[in-house]
């Protein structure tokens, strides 16, 4: 459950750090402990990896996507 959720938090918080962590949870709504919890369904999976472009885009800059 929840392991490609927790896989997304993990890659966050190696290039981006805590901050990028916390920006994860809020734009998603769902903490780390929560998404390790949660089954991994294709609407969440996609919501994750929207917020993680999100928020790398504004902690490291521009992605080319």
């Amino acid at each position: 459950m929840g392991e490609k959720l927790v896989c997304i938090y993990e890659l966050v918080t190696e290039k981006i750090g805590l901050h990028g962590r916390l920006e994860l949870a809020v734009k998603t709504g769902i903490s780390m402990s929560q998404a390790a919890e949660v089954d991994d369904t294709e609407e969440l999976v996609n919501k994750f990896k929207d917020a993680a472009s999100d928020v790398y885009e504004e902690f490291c800059g521009k992605t080319t996507a």
